[in-house]
């Protein structure tokens, strides 16, 4: 997929589900519970443990999902996950190496940031698409006033994310939302709890869409 492709799936389907800390025995199991939620896109964190492997599986095992790899803040980080099949990065941070590479190589890429400063480093260094991070901290009404004059680049919000907020950040200017653990909780994992983690998915699936 080139990176455009990502970009208009997320804006269309609107929630990437993230998981972090989960081990390579559960992370096919998870992704089935999340696609059975409705939600077609799974990132996993290069801070978890063999994540570049796990990533592998997905592709190879979930074709119909869009797999990408998070917490990519180097550039080596992000060669061993594109190596390993993801189809997308997200970092929490704007490195302009990282958001280059990917560019050059027409991978969707999605820096963090939470300054004006920061959103627009990213666009020069060629983003489409920022993550704002973390969100709830920043608060909808920063957002708001952040999209008034930065109104050339997608907001994904990240980071504190709840049901009871989605609508707020959408109105803010956010195209889409990425949660983690609030839907892939430890719990329900350590129990095989799958049809949980599908039920919390469908929760925020459910609400950005409609």
């Amino acid at each position: 997929m080139s990176a455009e492709q990502v970009y208009q799936q997320i804006r269309t389907e609107k929630v990437i589900v993230i998981v972090r800390g989960a081990g390579k025995e559960e992370i096919v199991n998870i992704a089935q519970a999340v696609r059975a939620a409705g939600c077609n896109f799974l990132e996993v964190t290069c801070n978890t443990a063999g994540a570049a492997g796990m990533i592998d599986i997905l592709c190879n095992q979930m074709p119909d999902m869009c797999i990408g790899a998070g917490t990519v803040i180097t550039k080596q980080l992000a060669e061993e996950v594109l190596e390993a099949g993801a189809k997308y990065i997200i970092a929490p941070d704007t490195n302009p190496e990282v958001i280059k590479y990917c560019v050059a190589k027409d991978i969707a890429v999605m820096p963090g940031a939470a300054t004006a400063t920061e959103v627009l480093s990213a666009v020069r260094y060629g983003a489409k698409m920022i993550k704002i991070f973390p969100a709830a901290c920043i608060g909808v009404d920063y957002i708001k006033q952040l999209k008034g004059p930065i109104d050339n680049v997608d907001f994904l919000a990240v980071g504190g994310v709840r049901v009871g907020n989605i609508k707020d950040f959408v109105a803010a200017g956010c195209v889409g939302i990425g949660i983690g653990g609030s839907v892939i909780k430890e719990e329900a994992v350590e129990n095989a709890d799958w049809q949980s983690i599908t039920s919390e998915v469908a929760k925020y699936v459910n609400e950005i869409r409609n």
